[in-house]
């Protein structure tokens, strides 16, 4: 190869992806927790309890450490007022912090620090859901009307069975679109939730994944009410690419396996427009028909993704994040 076409290939391909260093509070510490804001920046919360605001290259402008009994901040959901950031704990809470990352309020959505596991917050205007593992045979699924200030059950609950449950793996667990709210459950049985009214009334819908202790959909994305897209499988088995993705056309109704799946254990999935991109322990993929087929891009060990309008970002399990462009 000629030497110019030679540093041509480089140029392009540093171009396409690069790894973005910042400095840790450990080695250990890595990010589950982005969520894309106004003018190109974005959020993360990391494994040792520290919020991040990073501009639309990926560095550091603002950071807030958090109290060290709330470590493993798994999700944040932006609202008018300011950020919500979820921990998944034993007896986790959830932290309101205001533009500037200074702490407002640390709250306990069952009114006292207690035994619950949080699995995914996920907001909209002053509407926020907030999901947990199941309590006496029932999904803790809450409600707040107040930008996440005050919290209420769901009026109606989501019964679980002995083993059911969801996944804190990259924020994606659940979602809003205006009052709709979609949330996924594996374990012993797999199953897309939906409410059409804010937690009314609910619709649960059966996945085709496998039943068993560590298997299921970990993420899932909503393109439109009739297209939606989950992403899983058994992360104690991340080079098992059977039952890694589903896809239906129907608004659950019923599931196809993609023709050319996710190759092995995939935590988070995200669109862009009609473009979709899933990641986990042994890469990143893109769709281009709606996870009918699956494309690698990078090998790279990826827990989550979000998109701030320029660049997609991938946290990575070693603590780094992966920028390349859509």
């Amino acid at each position: 190869m000629p030497k110019f076409l030679l540093l041509l290939f480089y140029a392009n391909l540093a171009y396409a992806q690069t790894q973005i260093y910042f400095p840790r509070v450990s080695g250990k510490e890595h990010e589950r927790a982005l969520f894309p804001i106004e003018n190109g920046q974005f959020l993360s919360g990391s494994s040792h309890a520290v919020v991040r605001l990073h501009d639309i290259n990926g560095q550091v402008l603002l950071s807030q450490q958090l109290a060290a009994n709330l470590k493993e901040i798994r999700a944040i959901a932006p609202t008018e007022k300011g950020y919500i950031a979820m921990q998944s704990h034993d007896s986790s809470g959830i932290v309101l912090l205001n533009k500037n990352l200074q702490i407002d309020t640390v709250i306990y959505p069952l009114g006292k620090r207690t035994d619950l596991f949080l699995d995914g917050i996920c907001a909209q205007g002053n509407l926020v859901f907030l999901l947990g593992d199941p309590i006496d045979g029932f999904f803790s699924t809450l409600r707040s009307t107040d930008f996440g200030l005050h919290w209420e059950a769901t009026p109606a609950k989501v019964m679980a069975v002995t083993g059911q449950a969801a996944y804190a793996a990259s924020g994606q667990t659940c979602q809003i679109v205006g009052s709709q709210i979609y949330f996924v459950s594996g374990g012993t049985k797999s199953a897309l939730h939906y409410s059409p009214n804010f937690g009314a009334s609910w619709q649960t819908f059966p996945l085709p994944f496998p039943s068993c202790p560590t298997c299921g959909p970990y993420a899932l994305t909503v393109l439109d009410s009739l297209r939606i897209v989950v992403v899983g499988g058994d992360y104690t088995q991340p080079e098992n690419n059977q039952n890694t993705c589903f896809y239906t056309q129907d608004g659950g109704k019923t599931w196809q396996t993609p023709k050319r799946s996710p190759a092995g254990y995939r935590s988070c999935v995200y669109h862009i427009g009609d473009l979709i991109y899933c990641c986990g322990t042994n890469g990143i993929e893109r769709s281009t028909n709606g996870g009918k087929t699956w494309k690698k891009l990078y090998g790279a060990n990826a827990l989550s993704m979000t998109f701030n309008g320029y660049y997609i970002y991938a946290s990575l399990a070693n603590g780094t994040l992966l920028r390349f462009k859509p």
